[in-house]
């Protein structure tokens, strides 16, 4: 190989290696995830059985590179942890793809293993998105408020069908129970496209893993609980009127509820009804996806047709149907259908 390949295979080695260190430190120090870091690890050690870096440092001319002043400012823009995996597992991908096609020239072998780990990050980079999501997929976000067939039968079946998101609204004052429901739930949730959110209790949501805690305007502030749980957990705020929406854009949230649009069938001590004005305004106005809330049933989805929100939030319409499963699949398809 001659000395401007070598200077190729050189920069896009760094760059790989360097890609995949960050992501497995991202994984190992803020997520704690030690079967992701392991696995970032584990292709860190295979390209390096591939490559011999030693014999690539004669041929490196840093000065001499003329890309290296090209590299601009947004390099230096990151705004979450979730950006700068990103951001990195681009360039370990891309960094492979270059590998692979000026190793053809030497040895398809080797060229072929950086085919692998590329398609290999393919994949990794999809599980990543789901351990450091803190965003709502569009459907059915499902309040469990003590129900009737009970707190694991009714997630169980909401992860069953797939459903964006459960929330944990715990009311009684067993704090006890309330952390080894919530650890409960979050098992049976685990691994699935279930978001698991837990309401108003930061500190149950940390112990059981959560995915997410919902606030309400008398709980902790947003500030405090991102400060208090990093950037892997989601944090939903509640919001009642368009004022607090507005103040919402400020706050370190990933999405707002807005509500109650109809009168609750849950809540006696319920704010004020907002309306389907309110909510559509609300959705338009806010800059974090919508979650709409209060007294909704599948037959008052069609008041909701076009309005941007982002989920439909129900506790009794599930929760005292006579066949859930199948109210589920039916409102999950209704909001479907009226996006």
């Amino acid at each position: 190989m001659n000395r401007d390949l070598r200077r190729i295979v050189d920069a896009n080695l760094n760059r790989v290696t360097e890609g995949l260190r960050v992501v497995e430190d991202v994984f190992r120090f803020a997520f704690d995830d030690a079967v992701m870091q392991q696995r970032l690890k584990s292709m860190r050690h295979r390209l390096a059985s591939q490559i011999d870096s030693s014999i690539l440092i004669a041929s490196r001319d840093v000065a001499g590179d003329v890309g290296f002043a090209s590299e601009g400012s947004l390099e230096e823009r990151r705004a979450t942890t979730r950006d700068i995996v990103r951001s990195n597992m681009k360039r370990v991908q891309e960094g492979l793809r270059v590998l692979e096609e000026i190793l053809k020239l030497e040895s398809p072998a080797r060229a072929g293993a950086m085919k692998e780990m590329r398609y290999e990050c393919y994949r990794l980079e999809r599980s990543m998105e789901r351990a450091c999501r803190r965003t709502l997929s569009r459907g059915l976000y499902l309040i469990l408020t003590d129900p009737p067939a009970g707190y694991e039968a009714f997630a169980e079946m909401a992860a069953a069908e797939g459903i964006p998101a459960i929330q944990l609204r715990y009311k009684d004052d067993d704090a006890g129970m309330f952390l080894r429901t919530a650890r409960a739930l979050r098992e049976i949730t685990r691994g699935t496209d279930t978001l698991f959110i837990v309401n108003d209790r930061i500190d149950i949501a940390l112990m059981s893993g959560a995915d997410g805690v919902h606030l309400g305007q008398k709980d902790i502030p947003p500030k405090e609980a991102r400060d208090l749980a990093g950037e892997r957990m989601i944090i939903g705020l509640s919001t009642h009127t368009l004022d607090q929406v507005e103040r919402s854009g400020s706050e370190p949230v990933d999405y707002i509820g807005f509500g109650p649009v109809f009168p609750p069938f849950s809540k006696k001590d319920h704010e004020p009804v907002t309306g389907v004005e309110a909510l559509r305004e609300a959705a338009l106005r806010s800059r974090h996806p919508v979650v709409a809330i209060g007294g909704i049933t599948r037959e008052r989805l069609e008041d909701l047709a076009g309005i941007p929100f982002c989920c439909v939030a129900c506790i009794d319409a599930v929760a005292k149907a006579a066949d859930p499963a199948q109210e589920t699949r039916a409102l999950q398809a209704r909001i479907g259908e009226i996006s």
